[in-house]
C-alpha cells in the first residue's frame, strides 16, 4: 500500500481539527453545567432573601 507524502499533513490536520472540536464541546458543556448549578444557587438565595424580608 502506497501513501502519498501529503497524507501525513492530512492526518495531522484531522487530528488537530478533532482536538479543537472536542475542546470546544467540553468548554461549552462545562459552561452549561456551571450555569445550571449557579441558577439553582441563585434561586435558593433569592427564596432565602424573600423569607428574610417577611420576618
Amino acid at each position: 500500500m502506497y501513501f502519498d507524502p501529503g497524507i501525513g499533513s492530512l492526518i495531522i490536520q484531522a487530528l488537530i481539527g478533532i482536538a479543537a472540536v472536542c475542546g470546544g464541546y467540553f468548554a461549552f458543556a462545562k459552561t452549561k453545567l456551571k450555569d445550571l448549578f449557579s441558577r439553582n444557587k441563585d434561586k435558593q438565595t433569592e427564596s432565602k432573601n424573600l423569607n428574610d424580608d417577611e420576618l
